[in-house]
């Protein structure tokens, strides 16, 4: 689930900017800031990610003794079939959660990033001939890009512990 969500940064939205290349270095700067931002927030999501996974282990375990318990009773196919299926739901429920956890963050990411975004489109048209004021925007728009990065940040802790609490539960 998380390589769908690896790069939250919504990079599309520059495409009404200067290129990197056409930035002064302060402005190069604020890009690489943003850019530092989402790639640390990244590798915290994947510190996240591997103790998940390994607090997955118990509950998946346990859904493989119930599914083998199911197989191990006297009854008929449709009975067993049910067993499995009630085994299994639990897991699925879990996984709904934590995909909803991330879902969560990077919908609150995307939505901090739309609103630095719509924050600046009023200055743009007019900055389409200056490239002065482009690279004001450019900038303005990468510290602001870099800021819900580091906004968000201090809820993953609470997110992680939130899944982790969904996985005990199901182990």
């Amino acid at each position: 689930w998380l390589k769908q969500r690896r790069h939250p940064s919504g990079r599309g939205a520059r495409s009404a900017l200067p290129s990197a290349r056409e930035l002064p270095a302060a402005a190069r700067r604020a890009m690489a800031s943003a850019e530092d931002e989402a790639q640390r927030f990244t590798k915290k999501l994947e510190g996240i990610q591997s103790r998940v996974q390994e607090l997955t282990l118990p509950a998946e375990k346990r859904m493989a003794q119930c599914v083998l318990d199911c197989y191990n009773r006297p009854a008929d196919y449709e009975s067993i079939h049910r067993c499995v299926n009630d085994c299994q739901q639990k897991m699925q429920t879990v996984g709904k959660k934590v995909q909803g956890e991330m879902d969560s963050m990077q919908k609150s990411i995307q939505a901090c990033q739309q609103s630095v975004l719509k924050r600046l489109e009023p200055r743009m048209e007019g900055a389409r001939t200056d490239p002065e004021a482009q690279r004001s925007l450019q900038q303005e728009y990468e510290q602001g890009v870099g800021r819900c990065f580091r906004d968000a940040e201090p809820g993953l802790p609470d997110m992680e512990a939130r899944i982790a609490g969904y996985l005990k539960q199901a182990s």
